[in-house]
């Protein structure tokens, strides 16, 4: 579970000030948080093949990639034969460009945990986003896969990287309370305030971002 030391060091600070500045320099910077709402998201209930695609189209028109990324199946264990769903997290998802054309591979079980699937499914675009940027995001290559989270929260989907790790019960690479610091500054930076993402926020995870918001 997640460790509740909220206040976040100096250097990952200024890191992830670096980050917002080198994002938005390089992609349209959104005016908006994308939210579990269907406002957002068109895709049909359901955990079948057309959902997962229509919720991938859904978040590569909010993250406005427009290239073409096919979404593959796991060939993974149905969840009632786990032991524990959720250590088998770290394989939710993955991203494969080796064939020249991006594929994004993800657990079907997922999708019975909406915000943890959106989540995932997030985080693998923005390695496609990312594919000829490894070396150039600050931090480099060894901060790519906590570049990949950041990136998220700054291309609008700060909500469902904090909610989603709350509820699967695991934090991935980034933090708890980093996720919330860099929600914080992408409230800051986008002229919004709590009231935006209170609604959608467990207790724990907003507890977080007030904090965030008095660190700001």
């Amino acid at each position: 579970m997640f460790g509740f030391r909220s206040r976040v060091s100096e250097d990952m600070r200024s890191w992830i000030f670096d980050c917002f500045d080198w994002f938005d320099d390089r992609f349209e910077p959104p005016d908006q948080l994308v939210l579990p709402t269907r406002a957002f998201f068109q895709a049909p209930k359901g955990i079948g093949q057309d959902t997962a695609e229509q919720v991938l189209a859904d978040i590569q028109r909010h993250m406005k990639i427009d290239q073409r990324i096919e979404i593959v199946p796991l060939d993974v264990l149905p969840g009632e034969y786990r032991l524990d769903y959720n250590a088998l997290s770290s394989v939710a998802g993955a991203y494969d460009n080796s064939a020249g054309i991006p594929v994004i591979h993800y657990d079907p079980e997922q999708m019975k945990y909406p915000l943890q699937f959106v989540n995932t499914l997030a985080h693998e675009l923005m390695h496609a986003r990312l594919d000829n940027w490894v070396d150039d995001v600050p931090g480099g290559a060894g901060a790519h896969e906590l570049a990949t989270d950041l990136g998220c929260i700054i291309a609008g989907f700060g909500v469902f990287q904090l909610q989603a790790a709350d509820e699967a019960g695991w934090s991935g690479y980034m933090t708890q309370p980093t996720r919330a610091f860099a929600l914080a500054v992408f409230l800051s930076r986008r002229d919004l305030g709590i009231d935006a993402v209170a609604h959608y926020l467990s207790s724990r995870c907003l507890r977080l971002v007030k904090q965030a918001v008095k660190q700001l």
